[in-house]
């Protein structure tokens, strides 16, 4: 489409001229200077890297090693200055300053992780938390990397934030996990969150490969190191921000790296190995044989056709394992520092995990690099570079029959028939070799220019780009010809794929006191956001014996694609601050997008926020158990847009054959929709946030509730539609039609409950609920039905989505002989729903206990329930007669009844869609911090020990491997346990020495 800067984008150019034009008229007229330090107050301890701000002007200055600070060309009068820091309650004190003088201002602050005094990390820079009017939950990775066994940023994550879903889908190494924030918002659209890195939109692919080993896939969160990371931030939805427009209805994760502080050099190694193992408990293949040696059904049995004498079972999973201890390395160096005017921080770290399978080995090289410096007083300025080298190596598992489980799960009960394995032997199917090579790169340029004291204007610019290499060989002969003939002779893939990501933004703010009891911030701003996705994918038949290149294959396919989407937006902001404890914010932005149908312009996304310290009212009694309770509302709208071609009538290049000859031609390729609008969402939330006394405690609750309109709905048209297309053919286009709503409550809750000389307990409790439901599919659309197998899910009104659907049964031994046969087993006529896939509510609770300052235990315990988990792996074992259900006197009806459902015609799973509420350990650790007579002897200014487990004990009523795997990855709702490989236990042992 074209762009079109129309009112809205006018009137942010003049509200920035008119930021940088128009003086207010609070000047002061001279101006002096502010020095003072910066101490912990509990240990006294001077804190460095301390941001010193004075209020309602842009002055800044950061405190030295010493904590010592100094800020000039403070204008005279009387003025109140902050200091920030991460991990700290921001404080204020008032200081009176006179023309050419200096003041002399100390501050003792106090660590408050949380609270209304934190410091929460937004898109425009640091705020505290009483300033927010929406939820604002923060996780410090500093913390989290140092107490736990996060092999990657998805761990680190999950089960840390309430409302914010982490779902890994199986237990191979390298392999991702589908978040969602809020519930699902889009019926065809992803619904991942946004993800940056120091203001720069990255790469957020969840399903990122072209070749397919079943299911598992890769997901370039995980290319981020926790590590690296300082903290992060989850912006919930639309009611949170205005900055990111149409590409922020599932919310973002916004992820900061690690900063250096002010002195001398700090050296910080660490070191970790230990061992992933397989923990699953895997189902027999099971035989019912006659006296003779005959099979016999249960069914069969129980219609007296034959007499089963006796069960024969066995296990090749277990009895002959394919699974090896796999192993976890990690080594780390980073180092920081610098002066009062530039700080520095540069890491590296090398990780190396082998999977349970001897094929699955992921290796990842990821460096860091950060600058920060004045360049004046008034001029800041902050690089970071970013880069991961990975390589992946992936089992064949899940929905694949070259798979190791699949081989096993769907083998024998006869151990001599091919070692019990139904399809390949393990060494076999570990001879095709698949992997995945990456280059990823983040820069990001930031700086800030403040040329007046109430005037501060913004830039962040960067490119993310990732450089993917996916291939897949598998080796002539090596693959028995019996099972696959095409796979005996060979096959080779090599797809490269390149994709960029590029972010300018670019605002301006002016802070000023209209009055000396109201505050006000304005911003306005122009944000663009590009990127570029290229792919070739080749593939080649019949390869050579002993090439492993495209050109040893006979048959040759490939294919070619760029697709390209710009997004502009153009916004202004206006934060007002009463008393420092009223606060309101009104926003609104505009958006084009290229991915808009031609006949559509530009959106509007309005945001409006209050905040209320109502504790500090004169008029709220004191209460001596109560600090501080704030009051917050927020609404705000945000969108999707479409894919980069829903919106475009285009053709595609084919072969045709014209007699004897080959000639070149076109076929439709979309239909296109030139009134192809972004999805919006209308989210409202209201909540509070309270302080309390005695236990040094934090209490949030928040409800929210978001509706999703103009979902794109994929509407089939006919043949006769008139499309260019074959008579035969029918044609699909994106409309916007549908709406999803998603509605639900979160509570968070911190407390110190044991605060003594030697000991300390520190706990961190979590709850939410998620209601979703499709409201809408436009009028006269039918439910659209898809998930494994091709009919078990649903999008349908009234339901969350992606809910199952089956046709329902009954069953009644009617001669009470334990045994069931079809005829006992009735079906209904219409499919009902059985649940969804999603769960609707759930918790978690971490605590740490301290004891003398130095021994610290750590463990997270994480619920969740209200969903269910279609069980395909026991359903299919039951449809080809392997299954206990099928074969054994013993099973219980309920078993036998949804086997014989799974076979009858028509057929019915719904047996199979089990309860997969659960609750889990999801991490123990121990970490000693070893006293300075012992690290003084090695020159080490800190040491310290960590034994770490992770994925140790599940509690469910799910009968398959594990409640939380999905065959098809990080989909955006096809959710089924098939052939998956479950999640693998951690025993980690890490060291860190800082110099």
């Amino acid at each position: 489409m074209r762009f079109t800067l129309g009112r809205t984008c006018l009137g942010a150019v003049f509200a920035l001229g008119y930021l940088l034009l128009v003086p207010p008229r609070l000047a002061a007229q001279g101006s002096g200077e502010v020095s003072g330090r910066v101490t912990d107050r509990a240990s006294g301890v001077a804190l460095a890297g301390a941001q010193i701000s004075v209020a309602n002007t842009t002055i800044r200055a950061l405190t030295n090693q010493e904590g010592r600070y100094h800020v000039v060309n403070v204008p005279a009068g009387a003025q109140t200055v902050r200091v920030a820091l991460i991990g700290y309650g921001t404080t204020t004190q008032p200081v009176t300053v006179t023309a050419g003088g200096s003041a002399t201002l100390d501050f003792a602050v106090e660590q408050v992780p949380f609270g209304l005094e934190a410091l929460v990390v937004t898109a425009t820079g640091d705020q505290a938390q009483r300033e927010q009017g929406t939820a604002a939950h923060t996780v410090d990775l500093r913390d989290r990397t140092a107490q736990a066994a996060t092999s990657n940023l998805s761990d680190a994550l999950n089960s840390t934030v309430p409302g914010v879903l982490v779902q890994s889908s199986g237990g191979t190494s390298g392999t991702g996990t589908r978040i969602r924030i809020r519930g699902s918002n889009s019926v065809s659209l992803s619904n991942e969150p946004v993800l940056l890195v120091d203001g720069i939109r990255v790469e957020n692919g969840a399903n990122s490969t072209s070749i397919g080993v079943g299911g598992q896939q890769p997901s370039r969160l995980n290319d981020i190191s926790p590590q690296d990371l300082e903290a992060v931030q989850v912006s919930s939805g639309p009611a949170s921000s205005v900055l990111y427009g149409t590409d922020a209805a599932n919310g973002a994760i916004i992820m900061r790296t690690r900063r250096g502080q002010p002195g001398s050099t700090k050296w910080t190694f660490s070191a970790e190995a230990g061992a992933v193992n397989d923990v699953g408990s895997y189902p027999d293949n099971y035989l019912g044989l006659t006296a003779a040696g005959g099979a016999c059904r249960l069914t069969t049995a129980a219609t007296g056709g034959c007499v089963i004498d006796h069960v024969r079972t066995f296990n090749p999973i277990e009895q002959r394992s394919p699974f090896r201890t796999g192993h976890r390395q990690q080594l780390g160096l980073s180092a920081s520092g610098g002066s009062e005017q530039t700080t520095y921080y540069v890491s590296g770290h090398y990780n190396n995990e082998d999977g349970v399978y001897e094929v699955n080995t992921n290796k990842q090289v990821n460096l860091l690099a950060n600058l920060f410096t004045f360049v004046r007083p008034n001029l800041d300025f902050q690089t970071s570079v970013i880069y991961t080298n990975g390589k992946l190596r992936l089992p064949q598992n899940d929905n694949n029959s070259f798979g190791v489980l699949s081989s096993g799960f769907l083998g024998s009960s006869d151990s001599t028939a091919n070692e019990g394995y139904g399809f390949l032997l393990p060494e076999q199917s570990f001879t095709i070799r698949t992997f995945q090579s990456i280059d990823h790169f983040t820069g990001s340029m930031q700086t800030n220019y403040r040329p007046l004291a109430w005037l501060e204007a913004h830039a962040v610019f960067g490119t993310d780009f990732l450089n993917r290499y996916d291939e897949n060989t598998t080796i002539p002969g090596k693959i028995p010809a019996g099972f696959s003939p095409t796979a005996n002779e060979g096959n080779r893939q090599a797809n490269p794929f390149q994709i960029y990501n590029w972010t300018g933004n670019f605002y301006g703010s002016a802070s000023f006191a209209l009055t000396p009891n109201l505050n006000s911030v304005t911003t306005a701003g122009i944000l663009y956001y590009h990127q570029k996705f290229h792919g070739v994918i080749a593939r080649v038949q019949k390869l050579t014996a002993g090439t492993n290149s495209l050109s040893g294959g006979v048959i040759q396919t490939d294919s070619e694609t760029t697709q390209e989407t710009v997004t502009l937006g153009r916004f202004v902001e206006e934060r007002l601050g009463y008393k420092n404890r009223l606060f309101g914010t009104v926003a609104l932005r505009s958006d084009d997008n290229t991915s808009f149908g031609k006949d559509f312009s530009s959106i509007l996304y309005p945001r409006l926020s209050g905040a209320w310290v109502i504790s500090e009212e004169p008029f709220f009694p004191s209460l001596g158990w109560l600090s501080t309770l704030k009051l917050r509302a927020a609404y705000g709208v945000s969108g999707l847009h479409p894919g980069p071609l829903d919106a475009l009538q285009y053709h595609v290049a084919t072969p045709v054959l014209v007699g004897s000859a080959d000639v070149t031609g076109v076929t439709p390729g979309g239909l296109g929709n030139v009134n192809l609008k972004p999805e919006h969402t209308n989210e409202v939330e209201f909540g509070f946030d309270a302080d309390f006394r005695p236990l040094a405690s934090h209490l949030g609750v928040t409800f929210f509730n978001k509706v999703s309109h103009d979902a794109l709905i994929n509407v089939t048209l006919p043949p006769s539609c008139g499309c260019g297309l074959s008579n035969a053919v029918a044609g699909t286009v994106f409309r916007n039609l549908g709406a999803v709503g998603n509605k639900g409550l979160e509570i968070s809750a911190n407390a110190t409950l044991v605060r003594k000389r030697n000991v300390q307990f520190d706990l961190f409790a979590s709850a939410w609920g998620t209601q979703s439901r499709v409201k809408d599919l436009g009028e006269g659309i039918a439910p659209i039905i898809f998930g494994l197998g091709g009919a078990t899910q649903r999008i349908q009104v009234g339901y969350a989505p992606g809910s199952y659907f089956q046709l329902p049964y009954t069953f009644d031994d009617a001669n009470g002989d334990g045994k069931l046969s079809q005829s006992e087993v009735t079906l209904g006529t219409t499919s009902t729903f059985q649940g969804q896939p999603f769960p609707d509510h759930g918790g978690s609770v971490s605590g740490t206990i301290t004891v003398y300052q130095r021994l610290h235990i750590y463990g997270l315990v994480d619920g969740r329930f209200g969903n269910k988990l279609f069980n395909s792996t026991e359903q299919f074992r039951c449809g080809v007669g392997n299954c206990k259900g099928r074969n054994d006197p013993s099973a219980s009806l309920a078993e036998q009844a949804a086997a014989v459902a799974n076979i009858k015609a028509p057929s019915s799973q719904a047996g199979y869609m089990e309860d997969a509420d659960f609750v889990k350990v999801r991490e123990i650790s121990l970490t000693y911090d070893a006293p300075s007579k012992l690290t003084s002897k090695i020159g080490a200014a800190a040491v310290s020990f960590t034994i770490a487990g992770r994925n140790l004990v599940t509690w469910t009523k799910y009968k398959g491997l594990d409640p939380e795997l999905n065959e098809a990855g990080q989909n955006n709702f096809t959710t089924a346990d098939f052939l998956t490989q479950p999640p693998v236990r951690y025993w980690i042992g890490r060291v860190n020495i800082a110099f």
